[in-house]
């Protein structure tokens, strides 16, 4: 039997699995598909892709079989002792008895057989491990008494594990530890510690565990290194210059944060006789990290630049970030320009993709242009910016009227409340303040991201392989629950058919005790944004085409369209550009997906760690929170400088509490007890840096009373 390609191959292995009623094996599949010598390799290959996808299943005797229809791919999330959580795609979490694990771990992707909903909601059991994660996880190591050593792992498994070996690895009690979990041939779970780090009370020294345990490197080779001081030392070469646009005479400025190392962004505004043209320059990183080389392997390896308190670790060396990429104040530096041509009202007409060379006049920060908008601007600043200041007000006034379309097109208008941690000399918490945009941040922000859309249009015009920045559609369920939330906080807005419904409960919320509430549920309704290779639109801007290229230095999508336009700019064709970058805009968008989500669950995990730390010199003190969100075992409260921490339903003195899957615990007629957004006063009774947590308890006399 012929096969002609491998999705031929895939088709006749189904068809023929199909056929057999007690599963095949690889051999009899082989000799039925009249499988030639030469094509055995590939033959064995599309099997164990297909056994990895979870299109077909292979059992303990090494049959193959097609997957129920029932049957679902998920990814395990919890293991409790005796069962564990699974989470799809879509859908609610299935409960799987551990009888039905199947020796899973937390990380694992699964393929699993649905059963009867319970209370619990949707219950299950592994039929097949289609990909084993990571394996490794991080824990306190702690002493059970006598000469019993036992893991209390951070996440993920919620049980003490006992040690079955440490590899070459001399933990103290106390320690932070990684560990692999493994189960024994009783199917009873047990670790092996592999690394230590220092005392699990300390956020810094967890923040390293974080780091390893995500896979994030930190470390950059030496061969990058050195081709990052090289092309820094090199400067600007005439060569460089060649063929670029000469911006220097241009009024260009950068504005950024005061403490702000790498300044990848500079902007300009030049008046025409029928609006504005404003560029958008930013830092020709493509120049370069060239493909295939030291910098470029970085740089796809880490995908992006992570933030934690106490550190930053970027997607490239400082030679290239904060050098020779910088566009620091007075320095020539090598951009790539988006010219935006405007009308008088704003509109885009027309844009210009151009490689440049600029010398920015000023750098501005973000602290001082505030002061000069606020008025309360000393003489120094108003003599610094005194040479740009009209071109500020200019900007200012056209960044109101990109905010005012986007509000009118329906862009969603969330809350921030990002913490930031002040630290002392050691690296120790000592204060959380909410990081607070003023309106210079708000122009540039305007202003990348009219870029952004400028740039995907051109793009998807010209019908390029490119990698877009995508926002899909809500899940319908997670909406129903926002609906149900907004209705029993006694908001108006109960439909949401469009952004705009959405903005509308945003507007309705922002003057209550609930914008930060119901801003953080909004947030949660909408799906992740990601990177593809397809213009699949925006949906929390309410926008058709959009991209991510405004900061190549610390993000690899930039990069990557940075690349594909620089070659269509050097004259290549557009037949050559499609055939060069289509499979790379699939795997660049594959990639930037996963950096950006492993670094933000870092990134969320070690402010955890720091929150806890911090809360940990106020055990027994007592504040005012609101509840944020509900579960079966009990309340988290939101404490007014962002942190959060949880009240266990043991503490709480009502019994028989119900929890009704929305935004309450109901009591037995169920009439809600406690409500999200309810007010309450709580106690910090422990912390637990190593895990992140903080625990509450309420105070007795400032329970809510139950609702009738």
């Amino acid at each position: 039997m012929a096969v002609r390609s491998m999705g031929d191959l895939k088709r006749k292995i189904e068809l023929h699995i199909k056929a057999e009623k007690n599963g095949v094996s690889a051999d009899r599949l082989a000799s039925v598909l009249k499988i030639k010598r030469r094509e055995r390799a590939r033959f064995l290959i599309t099997l164990a892709k297909m056994e990895r996808s979870g299109d077909i299943l292979k059992d303990k005797r090494g049959k193959y079989s097609l997957p129920l229809s029932q049957a679902v791919r998920a990814k395990l999330v919890a293991l409790q002792q005796g069962y564990g959580f699974a989470r799809p795609d879509t859908g609610e979490d299935i409960f799987i008895p551990g009888r039905d694990l199947n020796d899973a771990l937390p990380g694992d992707t699964l393929l699993i057989k649905l059963g009867e909903k319970d209370s619990r909601g949707p219950k299950g059991a592994v039929m097949q491990i289609v990909e084993k994660g990571g394996r490794l996880f991080t824990g306190r190591l702690k002493d059970e008494g006598g000469s019993n050593l036992i893991i209390v792992p951070d996440t993920f498994i919620r049980f003490n594990l006992p040690i079955k070996k440490q590899k070459d690895v001399a933990a103290k009690v106390g320690d932070k530890v990684r560990f692999e979990a493994e189960y024994n041939h009783r199917g009873e779970l047990f670790a092996n510690i592999v690394t230590t780090y220092g005392s699990a009370d300390s956020a810094k020294v967890c923040a390293d565990a974080i780091v390893d345990a995500a896979g994030i490197p930190y470390v950059f080779p030496q061969d990058v290194l050195k081709q990052a001081e090289e092309l820094a030392a090199s400067g600007i070469t005439q060569e460089d210059i060649t063929g670029r646009e000469d911006l220097r005479d241009l009024t260009v400025f950068t504005i950024d944060g005061r403490d702000a190392k790498d300044l990848d962004d500079a902007v300009s505004l030049e008046k025409t006789d029928t609006g504005w043209k404003l560029g958008v320059h930013i830092a020709d990183v493509s120049h370069y990290v060239r493909e295939n080389t030291p910098l470029d392997a970085q740089s796809r390896l880490r995908g992006t630049s992570v933030y934690f308190a106490d550190r930053v670790i970027p997607m490239l060396p400082e030679g290239i970030s904060n050098g020779i990429c910088s566009l620091n104040p007075g320095e020539d530096r090598l951009t790539l320009s988006a010219i935006l041509t405007l009308d008088k009202n704003g509109e885009l007409t027309d844009t210009s993709i151009k490689k440049t060379i600029i010398r920015s006049c000023l750098r501005g920060v973000y602290s001082e242009v505030n002061s000069l908008f606020d008025g309360s601007a000393d003489q120094d600043i108003i003599q610094k910016y005194s040479p740009v200041r009209p071109t500020l007000d200019v900007m200012r006034s056209l960044a109101d009227g990109f905010r005012k379309a986007a509000a009118a097109r329906g862009t969603m208008d969330l809350i921030s409340s990002e913490p930031v941690f002040v630290l002392d000399e050691m690296g120790h918490p000592i204060d959380i303040v909410k990081r607070i945009a003023g309106e210079s941040e708000g122009i540039i922000e305007q202003f990348m991201i009219a870029a952004n859309v400028a740039v995907a249009q051109y793009a998807r015009n010209l019908g390029i392989p490119f990698v877009y920045r995508i926002h899909e559609q809500p899940d319908p369920k997670k909406l129903d629950i926002l609906i149900e939330t907004a209705r029993r906080l006694g908001f108006k807005t109960l439909e949401f058919k469009s952004t705009s419904d959405l903005r509308r409960l945003m507007g309705e919320a922002r003057e209550t005790p609930y914008a930060r509430l119901i801003s953080d549920r909004v947030l949660r309704t909408m799906a992740k944004a990601r990177y593809n290779q397809s213009p699949a639109g925006h949906y929390g801007l309410s926008l058709k085409d959009y991209c991510h290229f405004t900061a190549p230095i610390r993000r690899f999508p930039d990069l990557s369209i940075h690349r594909i336009l620089t070659a269509l700019l050097s004259g290549i064709s557009k037949d050559e550009t499609v055939r060069r970058y289509s499979s790379f805009v699939v795997e660049a968008s594959d990639l930037s997906s996963q950096s950006e989500i492993r670094a933000m669950t870092a990134e969320r995990e070690c402010e955890s760690c720091y929150m806890a730390e911090y809360m940990g010199r106020f055990i027994g003190d007592e504040f005012d929170g609101i509840i944020s969100s509900v579960s079966f075992f009990g309340l988290f409260v939101e404490l007014p400088n962002s942190v959060e921490g949880l009240v266990h339903t043991d503490s709480l003195p009502e019994s028989d509490l119900s929890y009704d899957e929305v935004a309450s615990l109901t009591d037995r007629k169920g009439r809600p007890v406690y409500t999200v957004g309810d007010k309450i006063k709580v106690r910090v009774v422990s912390t637990d840096v190593s895990a992140g947590q903080i625990d509450f308890v309420p105070v007795i006399e400032n329970l809510p009373p139950s609702k009738n």
